[in-house]
């Protein structure tokens, strides 16, 4: 890892730490007295979006030299719109209220996509219930496969 992983490594591991890191500053800033999220939400969102389009930049230049993955636009895209989000919740809080229930739903999101991100670079699987739904119904049917596979047919 580090210098010597592939760029598309590094980009997932640049956006995990810049959500998980942006979760974190936006808990800290509603600790404080007063309604500075939108503030906070600003400064974050855009600086999230512009390393974040500076990270798509990266892997578009990298695709020739180097195998990414097909997702790697798609995942961008979607976390790109999450901090046009924050953005967009920073310019438009009426209230303290909206203000504090779109911090609390962004913490929510970059959580989320800090630990998917997280999990992706460590190469691990789902994990989830649906996944292991998946895997189980795969071996169901694997398994008579495999035992038809081993038995004369009706020829033998």
């Amino acid at each position: 890892m580090g210098a010597t992983a592939s760029t598309e490594q590094q980009a997932i591991a640049a956006t995990a730490f810049t959500a998980l890191v942006d979760a974190l500053w936006i808990s800290l800033v509603a600790l404080r007295p007063g309604n500075v999220l939108p503030g906070a939400n600003l400064i974050l969102g855009l600086l999230g979006l512009t390393s974040t389009v500076g990270l798509a930049v990266r892997l578009w230049r990298a695709r020739v030299q180097q195998k990414l993955s097909r997702r790697w636009p798609y995942l961008l895209l979607f976390i790109i719109a999450v901090y046009v989000g924050q953005t967009v919740a920073a310019i438009t809080a009426r209230s303290p209220a909206s203000a504090q229930s779109a911090a609390g739903t962004l913490v929510l999101v970059f959580f989320a996509v800090g630990i998917a991100r997280s999990w992706e670079l460590l190469g691990l699987r789902g994990g989830g219930l649906m996944n292991l739904l998946v895997d189980h119904a795969q071996s169901v049917i694997e398994l008579p496969r495999a035992n038809s596979a081993n038995r004369p047919g009706p020829d033998a």
